[in-house]
């Protein structure tokens, strides 16, 4: 049985804890945006305090392409699929993850 956690794989795949917590909280607050869409502009502002120099814009129907933009622009270099499926696989965010996979099938 693997217990390896999402945190371990990333690490494992040389992605540091600014990146881990970036990505984790662009997760969790689309996801978040799928119920309180009115929110968009506090919650994108939340994000630019949190991590000033990263370039993130999320939205309520953020698209996997929006996604892995979203990575590409902010230097962080991990395979996007492999990535949902982890956090997936793990509980996390499991409808956001499954609608982004979805588009990319």
């Amino acid at each position: 049985m693997n217990n390896e956690t999402v945190t371990d794989w990333l690490i494992k795949n040389s992605i540091n804890n600014e990146e881990i917590n970036f990505i984790e909280t662009v997760l969790t607050f689309a996801s978040s945006l799928k119920t309180l869409g009115s929110k968009q502009d506090v919650i994108n502002r939340s994000l630019q305090l949190s991590f000033p120099g990263k370039r993130v814009m999320t939205i309520s129907n953020l698209t996997f392409q929006q996604f892995t933009q979203i990575l590409k622009d902010n230097d962080i270099d991990i395979d996007s699929v492999q990535l949902l499926n982890q956090y997936r696989s793990q509980g996390i965010c499991i409808e956001l993850c499954e609608g982004l996979l979805a588009q990319k099938i």
